[in-house]
């Protein structure tokens, strides 16, 4: 809106002319001088324009303006009552999961944003979606697969994700376990990060089984984490990593 050269009314300093208006300030030549002021916020307040036509145009930046910093302030209120629901549940002990992932499966698990848990294989339920159950919105994912004509002791660390934030595992009846729109990362696949380094098999030779995928420790996908953040220092994933870090650790309660 073009207000250089309109004339306007204060309370105090009288009439006056507009002689710039830059970004958010707007001065006016007074008779004794002249006076910068908050553009639009002065002529809520302070500034009148003569032409009722042109105040009444600003009138509507002012309220436009008003109405999108109510806005922001009420995304900012409902965000941080979100994460403090978050931060707030419950922690349930072997939460975190693991699953079998077919690598040539892994670009359709990131273009969908989400994974399938599998059919239950035996029991009245046989054939049907394995139900997620204690999978929450502070669980975190594991995407593993083993290298073509590999043992199962190579069985890669291909990607991880946390669980979306509205899902709750014990409703999930589609067997479609949905990732977090932000805190997830895929790694090379060439990564030397193996599955099995992180669990205790010292007294067997590693085994998966038919499950699509496994529970295990919290404890154990902290340790996980962490060892990521260090092997993709100095590479594109690091802040990735390192947010998904801090998110992981800011829900469950953890150490950083």
């Amino acid at each position: 809106m073009q207000l250089v050269g309109k004339a306007v009314g204060h309370k105090v300093f009288g009439q006056g002319i507009i002689t710039d208006c830059s970004s958010n300030i707007v001065t006016v030549s007074f008779p004794h001088g002249d006076k910068k002021f908050i553009y639009p916020d002065a002529f809520a307040n302070f500034l009148t324009l003569k032409n009722k036509s042109s105040q009444n145009k600003i009138y509507k930046i002012y309220n436009k303006r008003l109405e999108a910093e109510a806005a922001r302030k009420q995304a900012l209120q409902e965000e941080q009552e979100r994460r403090q629901r978050l931060c707030a549940l419950k922690i349930t002990p072997n939460s975190q999961a693991a699953f079998n992932i077919d690598l040539n499966d892994l670009d359709e698990v990131f273009l969908s944003g989400a994974v399938s848990t599998g059919c239950y294989l035996s029991g009245n339920s046989k054939g049907e979606p394995r139900i997620p159950s204690k999978l929450m919105p502070n669980s975190a994912c594991l995407l593993t697969g083993c290298p073509p004509n590999t043992s199962e002791k190579e069985r890669r660390i291909l990607g991880a994700f946390m669980v979306k934030d509205s899902f709750l595992g014990d409703l999930c009846k589609d067997g479609m376990v949905e990732c977090h729109d932000k805190y997830k990362v895929r790694l090379n696949p060439n990564s030397t990060m193996l599955y099995w380094d992180y669990f205790d098999c010292s007294d067997h030779l590693p085994r998966w089984g038919n499950t699509v995928f496994k529970y295990f420790p919290n404890s154990t996908m902290h340790q996980i984490l962490l060892a990521m953040k260090k092997a993709f220092q100095d590479t594109e994933e690091e802040t990735l990593i390192h947010e998904f870090y801090q998110y992981f650790c800011e829900i469950n309660r953890l150490p950083q």
